[in-house]
C-alpha cells in the first residue's frame, strides 16, 4: 500500500546510506572480486619474482671495562652504552671489514642466472676463476661464461657470448686486453652445468666495503648484559652464515690482538727505555772504572790525605838530597884546597864507604908524599912515584864524588818531579771529586728507575702471558633456513588487506559517485510523495519492452504489479473512467513497461483498458504487441485525419487495446494542447474503463505535462541503479508548481535483494496470501 512520506528523516540515514552502500557493492561485486584477486596475484608474482633474503645472527656479551694506564689510573669513566657503541662502530669500520674481506677471500663472486633469478654460487660454484691481471675498468663487471662442454667453453666481458666469441680451453690462459685470466671447473660441475649460464665478476675493494657495509648490521641487544646483535643479510644463506662467523671469530681475534698489542706496545716502550738506561749505566760504570784505574782509588778524599803526606814526605826527601849535594860539592871544593882543608871542613862519615875508603887511602898517601917530601929530593923517583899515587887516588876520589853528585841530582830531579805532578794532581782533585759525587748520583737515580721499569715490564708480561678478552658467544651464527625477505605471510596479507582496502576505497569512491537512486528508502527520503509500489528487476535481459504478465502471471513483476493495482484502487476510488498517465525524467526508465504491463494487469482484473502512445517522437508501444507496423495512430486522430474508432487495435489479451502513436509529427505539445485530445479521451471515456496515457519524458519535452493535467492519476516512475537523484528534485518541482493532487511514484527495477528490495513467491492456491511484500 501507498505511503505518504512527510520529508521526516530517519536518524540512521543522516550519514551513510548503508542500504546504497549495499547496492553500490552489489552491482559492483566482480570489480570488487577482480580487485581481490589482482592484489592477490601481485603478491604471488612478488614473491615468485622477488629474491629472497636471508639474515644470520649471532649474539656476543663484551666483558667491556675501562683501560687503565701504566700506573693503573683510570683517566675517565665511560657507561656501558658508550663502550658498546665504541665496539660497534669498530666492528662497522672500513678497518675492521677489511680485516673480514681478506679473511674470507671475496674478491671473485659466481652467479648462475636462471630462467628469473639470478643465484650466487658462493661455496658450490662449478667453476672457479684464477684471474692473473684485470684493469681498473673490468673491475666490478661481469665476464660471461658459456659452457660448450667439459674441456671448452666461450667467454664476453659485459654480454652473453655468442657463436662468434671465441672458443677457450679450462685451465689455460685467456688473454684480453684488460684481463688474463684461467678457468677451472669445479667438483659441482656436473650437478649445475646442465641448467644455468653463469658469470662472475672480480671485486674491487669500494664495492665490497659498500656490500658488507648496507648489508652488515650491529646493534645493541641487552645494554645492561653488555651483548650485542650481529645480523648480516644475504640471497644466499650459506654466505651469511660465514660471515658472521668470519665476524664473530675476526673480532674476537682483533679484540685480543689488540689488547696484546697495548701490553706489547708498553712492554716495546719499556725494553726502549730500558735499554737507553742500561746505556747510560754502563757509560757510568766504564766512567768510574777509568776513574778508579786513573785515580788508583774511587775515594778522593783519602786520596787527598794521602797526597799531602806524600808530597811532605818528598819534601823532606829533597831537603835531605838538597843537603847531601851540598855537602858533596862542598867536599869536592875543599878536596880541590887539600886533603887536609877537605879533612878539616868535610865529615867523610857521610859518604858512602867507597869514598870513605878512598879519601882515607888518599890521606894515607898524602901523608907518606910529604914525609917522603921531607927526606927526598921532589925530583927523586920514589917521591915522584908517591906523588903520581897521590893524584891518581885524587882523581879516582873526585870521580867519585862527581858520579855521587850526578846521582843527587837526579833523585833530586825525580823528588821535583813527583812533587810536581803530586802538585797537579792535588789542583784537580775538587773538582774530580765533584765531577765523581755528581756522576754517582746520577747513577743511583737510573739504577732506580731502571729496577722501577724492570718490575713494570715484568708485570705487563705477565699479564700478557695471562691476557683474556672476556667476550663470549652467546649464540653462534645461525644458519637461516626461512628468508626474512620476502615473508610470504606478510606479503599474502598484504595482498589480502590491500585488496580489502581498495575495495573498501573504491566502493566508499562508488558510494560517493553515484547519485542514482539505489532503494525505496532512499527514495522515500528524497520525495514527500506517495510511493506507488515498487517492481523488482527481471532476471532476464529484455532487449524490448515486452508484455510479460500474460506470460508470466506469477512472477514477482506481475506480482508488483497487483499491488500497484490495489493501491490504485485505494487512491482513485472512483466509478467512472479512470485516465491515467504514466512518465518518467528521461527514456529508459520504464515508463512504457509499466503502462504495457499496469494495463494488462487492469485488463486482466476485468476492467476494459485502452493504452494511448503519446510519445509521438519515439513511439514504442506498438513494438511491445509484436505489432511492427507503426501506421496512423494518435498523431492522425488529433489533426483529424482518422476517427478513434478505426485506429483502435486489439491485443492477444482479452479487455485491452492500444492506439499507437502515428506518424512523428513536427509539433506534439501543438495537438496535446488543442481541444481534439481531449475530445479524443472524451470518446475512449465512453468506451473503456481505463485509459493509460504512455507520455513522453518530462524532464526532456513538455508534452508528458500536458498529458498529465488531463489524468486522474499520474504514475512518476523512477528505475533503481538508473535514474538519477536529481531527476526526483523535478518531481518535486512538479508537484510543487502544478499542484498535481493526484501525483505517485513508482520505483521500477528493483534489484531482488536486500532489506529495502520489494521481493515475491510464487502464487499458492491453498493460502490466502499471494504476495509476500517487504516495503
Amino acid at each position: 500500500m501507498g505511503q505518504e512520506n512527510q520529508g521526516t528523516s530517519d536518524p540512521m540515514y543522516e550519514g551513510i546510506d548503508f542500504e546504497k552502500l549495499k547496492a553500490v557493492f552489489r552491482k559492483n561485486l566482480l570489480l570488487f572480486i577482480g580487485i581481490f584477486i589482482l592484489t592477490n596475484v601481485t603478491a604471488y608474482l612478488v614473491i615468485r619474482w622477488t629474491k629472497p633474503v636471508f639474515e644470520s645472527y649471532s649474539l656476543l656479551r663484551l666483558d667491556v671495562e675501562e683501560k687503565t694506564n701504566l700506573f693503573g689510573i683510570s683517566p675517565f669513566e665511560e657507561n656501558n652504552a658508550n663502550l658498546l657503541a665504541r665496539e660497534i662502530e669498530l666492528i662497522r669500520s672500513k678497518l675492521f671489514l677489511t680485516k673480514v674481506i681478506e679473511a674470507m677471500n671475496l674478491d671473485i663472486s659466481y652467479y648462475a642466472v636462471g630462467e628469473m633469478l639470478v643465484d650466487e654460487k658462493f661455496d658450490a660454484t662449478p667453476l672457479v676463476a684464477d684471474i692473473d691481471y684485470v684493469s681498473r675498468e673490468m673491475m666490478d663487471k661481469p665476464v660471461f661464461v658459456d659452457i660448450i662442454d667439459k674441456n671448452t667453453f666461450r667467454a664476453a666481458a659485459g654480454e652473453q657470448p655468442d657463436d662468434s666469441s671465441p672458443v677457450y680451453e679450462f685451465g689455460k690462459m685467456v688473454e684480453w686486453e684488460n684481463m688474463r685470466f684461467k678457468l677451472y671447473s669445479t667438483i659441482y660441475y656436473e650437478k649445475y652445468l646442465p641448467t644455468h649460464d653463469y658469470y662472475f665478476i672480480k671485486n674491487s675493494q669500494d664495492a665490497l666495503l659498500d656490500y658488507l657495509t648496507n648489508s652488515l648490521s650491529v646493534d645493541y641487544d641487552n645494554v645492561n648484559a653488555n651483548t650485542i646483535r650481529i645480523s648480516f643479510q644475504d640471497p644466499n644463506p650459506m654466505k651469511a652464515n660465514k660471515l658472521v662467523n668470519a665476524i664473530d671469530t675476526i673480532y674476537l681475534k682483533y679484540t685480543d690482538q689488540k689488547n696484546n698489542q697495548e701490553n706489547e706496545q708498553k712492554i716495546t716502550w719499556l725494553e726502549n727505555e730500558l735499554s737507553k738506561i742500561e746505556a747510560q749505566l754502563t757509560d757510568y760504570e766504564d766512567y768510574f772504572e777509568n776513574f778508579t784505574i786513573e785515580n788508583r782509588t774511587s775515594n778522593l778524599n783519602n786520596e787527598l790525605s794521602e797526597t799531602i803526606v806524600i808530597m811532605n814526605s818528598l819534601d823532606s826527601q829533597r831537603l835531605s838530597i838538597m843537603t847531601r849535594v851540598r855537602e858533596v860539592e862542598e867536599f869536592r871544593r875543599r878536596l880541590e884546597m887539600g886533603v887536609d882543608a877537605a879533612l878539616l871542613e868535610a865529615n867523610p862519615a857521610k859518604f858512602p864507604a867507597f869514598i870513605v875508603e878512598t879519601f882515607t887511602r888518599l890521606q894515607e898517601e898524602s901523608d907518606q908524599l910529604e914525609s917522603l917530601k921531607l927526606v927526598y929530593n921532589e925530583n927523586t923517583f920514589a917521591y915522584n912515584k908517591k906523588r903520581e899515587s897521590v893524584n891518581a887516588l885524587r882523581e879516582t876520589l873526585e870521580g867519585q864524588l862527581k858520579v855521587m853528585s850526578d846521582r843527587l841530582s837526579g833523585e833530586l830531579q825525580s823528588v821535583n818531579q813527583s812533587r810536581q805532578q803530586l802538585e797537579n794532581r792535588f789542583t784537580d782533585m775538587p773538582g774530580k771529586n765533584t765531577e765523581f759525587n755528581k756522576n754517582q748520583r746520577y747513577y743511583n737515580l737510573y739504577e732506580e728507575f731502571y729496577l722501577t721499569l724492570m718490575q713494570s715490564k715484568a708485570e705487563f708480561q705477565i699479564a700478557k702471558a695471562g691476557t683474556d678478552t672476556g667476550f663470549v658467544i652467546l649464540s653462534p651464527a645461525s644458519l637461516p633456513d626461512v628468508p626474512i625477505y620476502p615473508n610470504s605471510l606478510i606479503i599474502h596479507g598484504i595482498g589480502i588487506v590491500s585488496g580489502i582496502a581498495l575495495s573498501l576505497l573504491l566502493l566508499g569512491i562508488l558510494y560517493l559517485l553515484n547519485n542514482k537512486v539505489t532503494s525505496m528508502k532512499e527514495l522515500e527520503r528524497l520525495t514527500s510523495l506517495p510511493i506507488l509500489g515498487v517492481i523488482p528487476q527481471s532476471r532476464e535481459k529484455m532487449a524490448t519492452t515486452q508484455l510479460i504478465i500474460n506470460k508470466r502471471p506469477k512472477s514477482a513483476i506481475s506480482e508488483a504489479l497487483r499491488t500497484i493495482r490495489t493501491n490504485i484502487d485505494f487512491m482513485t476510488h472512483q466509478s467512472k473512467a479512470q485516465i491515467i498517465s504514466v512518465t518518467s525524467t528521461v527514456g529508459g526508465e520504464g515508463k512504457t513497461f509499466l503502462s504495457v504491463n499496469l494495463g494488462g494487469i487492469l485488463a486482466l482484473s476485468g476492467k476494459k483498458v485502452c493504452l494511448l502512445d503519446l510519445d509521438m517522437r519515439k513511439p514504442r508501444v506498438h513494438g511491445t504487441f509484436d505489432d511492427s507496423n507503426k501506421g496512423n495512430g494518435v498523431s492522425t486522430i488529433l489533426i483529424g485525419k482518422d476517427s478513434v474508432y478505426e485506429l483502435i487495435r486489439h491485443t492477444n489479451m482479452e479487455n485491452l487495446d492500444y492506439i499507437a502513436a502515428g506518424p512523428n509529427p513536427p509539433n506534439p505539445s501543438e495537438l496535446l494542447i488543442g481541444e481534439s485530445f481531449s475530445m479524443m479521451l472524451d470518446e475512449l471515456k465512453q468506451i473503456y474503463d481505463v485509459i493509460m496515457l504512455d507520455t513522453p519524458p518530462v524532464g526532456l519535452v513538455t508534452d508528458g505535462i500536458l498529458a498529465m493535467k488531463k489524468a486522474d492519476l499520474s504514475l512518476y516512475v523512477v528505475r533503481a541503479n538508473y535514474s538519477h537523484r536529481k531527476f526526483v528534485n523535478t518531481l518535486n518541482k512538479l508537484k510543487k508548481g502544478s499542484h498535481y493532487n493526484k501525483l505517485a511514484v513508482v520505483l521500477n527495477a528493483l534489484p531482488a535483494f536486500g532489506t529495502n528490495s520489494y521481493g515475491y513467491g510464487y502464487y499458492d492456491e491453498k493460502k490466502d496470501e499471494s504476495v509476500m511484500t517487504r516495503v
